[in-house]
């Protein structure tokens, strides 16, 4: 029996099968595979939006405390002048924090010989289209977590999660979605002294918004007729004087019938559109911090910068080649103030 390990031609760019024999060293211990780890780094799915708006920072420990922030800056201080001799004034600053332990999330696929021996295309085809989908089964819950906590309304300070119910955002109602988000723009803008710089949508609110007949009278000219069609995530950013607009399309399913986990010939999943699963029809602002983590922002996704990693083991009882994938992270917020959101619009 033999076991196979995979690697990166320098040549081709293509994965080559190497072999090594069972009584290997190799075959008995679990052990880093960098090929693997490199693919599933780079895998990315386009409807998930989280880390653009709670961005990723590597940290190098599990647990601790990471930085959260205060109004140190908008405080006028009358001991800033100094004369001659006299002791400069000092400011205390990054004395918040919140504590956290990154938590590991682990998924794990396998490739039987008999499987590998019968598969009809190259055995880093059978492969790859595994880690891919264990990668994006690890992402899709990574998105869970930032999608709950950007919409669940105790996240943000008080005042800066309103209701939607009596905003009539829906079709030809008499509500104006670009007012009501420059009034979230104003609540950031008087506790952060700037702007919010990324605005986000649940799929249920970005409908809503761009079929608004408010919000498409502000984009006609000449007199044309507009379509919903024409209003586009880079035309709202104008609109909301946002660097970015993110509409959250990412979809989870839930099992329809006992056992049901999305697999050919099963029953089939109920599907729902996650960014709108705390409640429907979300839409907000926030500060977005940048990659150092150390800017007041909204929260940030912290990561260990040692993962992710993909192990590598060869398991005789079901004469298998298994990789286990495994991350570490956690999303929090750092400044509840730094965003507002509405919720449940109408």
């Amino acid at each position: 029996m033999k076991s196979v390990y995979y690697q990166r031609n320098l040549q081709t760019g293509l994965l080559d099968v190497k072999e090594f024999a069972s009584d290997s060293q190799l075959s008995l211990l679990r052990i880093s595979d960098p090929v693997a780890t490199n693919l599933v780094q780079g895998y990315t799915n386009a409807e998930l939006k989280g880390d653009k708006f709670l961005t990723p920072v590597k940290m190098p420990k599990r647990t601790g405390r990471f930085p959260a922030f205060g109004q140190e800056a908008f405080v006028i201080s009358g001991d800033l002048k100094r004369a001659v001799g006299a002791r400069v004034a000092r400011l205390n600053v990054q004395s918040g924090f919140v504590t956290l332990t990154m938590d590991e999330y682990a998924s794990g696929v396998s490739l039987e010989n008999s499987e590998r021996e019968e598969w009809a295309g190259a055995p880093d085809m059978l492969l790859n289209g595994r880690l891919l989908t264990n990668t994006a089964r690890i992402r899709l819950y990574r998105e869970k977590l930032q999608a709950e906590a950007m919409t669940t309304t105790t996240n943000y300070a008080s005042g800066h999660y309103i209701s939607g119910a009596g905003k009539a955002w829906g079709g030809a109602g008499s509500g104006d979605p670009v007012a009501d988000m420059w009034d979230l723009q104003e609540l950031i803008l008087k506790k952060n002294g700037r702007f919010g710089n990324v605005a986000f949508f649940s799929w249920g609110a970005w409908l809503k918004f761009i079929n608004n007949t408010a919000v498409l009278n502000r984009i006609k000219y000449g007199g044309s007729a507009i379509s919903p069609a024409q209003m586009s995530e880079a035309a709202a950013a104008q609109l909301l004087h946002v660097d970015e607009v993110h509409v959250c399309g990412a979809v989870y399913g839930t099992p329809s019938a006992p056992g049901s986990d999305g697999g050919v010939k099963k029953s089939a999943l109920t599907k729902a559109f996650l960014w709108d699963s705390v409640q429907s029809n979300n839409a907000g602002i926030i500060i977005r911090g940048s990659g150092s983590g150390i800017e007041s922002a909204f929260g940030y996704t912290w990561e260990h910068q040692a993962y992710p990693k993909v192990e590598s083991y060869y398991e005789n009882q079901t004469k298998s080649q298994v990789w286990d994938e495994q991350h570490v992270f956690n999303p929090a917020i750092t400044a509840n103030e730094a965003g507002a959101m509405y919720y449940s619009l109408a």
